[in-house]
């Protein structure tokens, strides 16, 4: 049954109002166990995710907060100008608890604000009992509303606190993985492992580094989290998990849409070095011309290309033996037959497939092919030598030694 009116009730106390000498506080004292136990019951009635046992861990500890806010308000309602610190450390320290568990602060706050209704009720039922004036329930009402903003904003500051620490925690840990991922020699797959739980990572079975050309701005820097990034210095890359996993081709995409640069072959996660060498090698490769230069190149479509300019002193010393009566054709009809041969060994020894290729007539490609056939007194290659001479093809047509940087690591 609801409470009668405030002035219904007080109409009807036999008791005159306190003077002032009498300490507010010192008449709720005596009632603060079983506000208490009324505020800790509520909770655990209204709100789920603190019906905890009495008995238990979490319900000591809820009791302790409780009973530690009452007392702590009880103890300063008769001072003009109390001093909420011991309060405000305690309720931060429940928010940085909360951001630490994964917890948002929606249930302290529903906590804080049933534990409000209780204490007012109290407030207007004890104004009855005690003969209380209006403004000492005003006084009582205000302060305990103005306690309650502060301890929301220092849970909320010990919350944001928190969640700041562990994000700048997780990002270190981020970045250790992701070095580590990378590093030559390689640590084990139970090491990264373990760095992955600690950067909350799930540690893939493969992994595939993307070199960009250069730094990246704003919006290239707004990649998934499942992504590592190291935008520091002239060479950012990143580390992609399960490259060729489920839903994966739309990521590869985006970043190479987002980040331009070259994406390394995909490898173990203990690899990574690898793919990442790879892709600089590649980006190297493009930025001197001898790749694609728009967009982002990937390794593996360019296998003879990186390979060639990885040994191209060897490849070069070697050609004559494998082009040399191309090799003494002028220019431009030397890179003309070469490009209409490496086509044609590409496409199989396909007339067809190759003019489409360079867009020229099939009988074009033949005819060339018996120019190529005349020059060499024959095949041009024997079945063991034609992938040597694939690759010789490669460098002539590809490799400029000028424009080819020296590998780096």
């Amino acid at each position: 049954m609801a409470p009668p009116p405030l002035s219904v009730r007080r109409a009807r106390s036999p008791l005159p109002c306190h003077p002032p000498r009498v300490r507010v506080g010192d008449l709720l004292r005596p009632h603060l166990d079983s506000v208490v136990q009324e505020i800790a019951g509520e909770i655990r009635r209204q709100l789920p995710a603190y019906a905890h046992p009495a008995d238990s861990v979490q319900g000591r500890r809820m009791i302790r907060t409780i009973s530690t806010t009452v007392r702590g308000f009880v103890d300063a309602v008769d001072d003009p100008a109390p001093d909420w610190t011991p309060l405000t450390n305690l309720y931060a320290h429940i928010g940085a608890r909360e951001a630490s568990g994964g917890q948002g602060l929606d249930g302290l706050e529903a906590a804080l604000r049933l534990s409000s209704q209780i204490t007012c009720r109290r407030f207007i039922s004890h104004a009855y009992d005690f003969g209380w004036s209006q403004e000492t329930l005003s006084m009582l009402t205000e302060s305990h509303f103005g306690l309650l903003g502060v301890l929301v904003d220092a849970a909320a500051e010990g919350y944001a606190s928190a969640r700041e620490e562990l994000a700048t925690r997780r990002e270190r840990a981020r970045g250790r993985l992701r070095d580590v991922l990378v590093a030559d020699p390689p640590i084990g797959r139970e090491a990264i492992r373990e760095l992955a739980k600690a950067a909350d990572w799930t540690a893939p079975e493969t992994i595939c580094a993307v070199a960009l050309r250069g730094p990246a701005d704003g919006t290239a820097r707004l990649v998934p989290p499942t992504v590592l990034a190291d935008w520091s210095g002239d060479a950012p890359y990143l580390v992609v998990p399960d490259p060729g996993g489920p839903g994966q081709e739309r990521l590869m995409a985006a970043l190479a849409d987002a980040c331009p640069g070259a994406v390394g072959p995909t490898v173990p996660v203990d690899r990574g070095a690898v793919s990442l060498r790879w892709a600089r090698r590649a980006v190297a490769l493009a930025a001197a011309g001898v790749l694609p230069g728009d967009g982002t190149v990937r390794c593996c479509d360019h296998l003879a290309t990186l390979i060639t300019a990885e040994a191209r002193d060897l490849v070069e010393a070697a050609a004559p033996q494998y082009l040399r009566p191309l090799m003494e054709q002028p220019s431009p009809r030397r890179e003309m037959l070469a490009e209409t041969l490496l086509t044609y060994f590409n496409s199989g020894g396909n007339a067809v497939v190759t003019g489409r290729q360079l867009h020229i007539h099939p009988q074009t490609v033949r005819y060339r092919i018996r120019v190529i056939h005349e020059m060499f007194g024959g095949e041009p290659a024997a079945p063991d030598t034609k992938l040597a001479t694939m690759i010789a093809l490669n460098s002539m047509l590809r490799l400029v030694p000028d424009a080819v940087p020296e590998p780096s690591g």
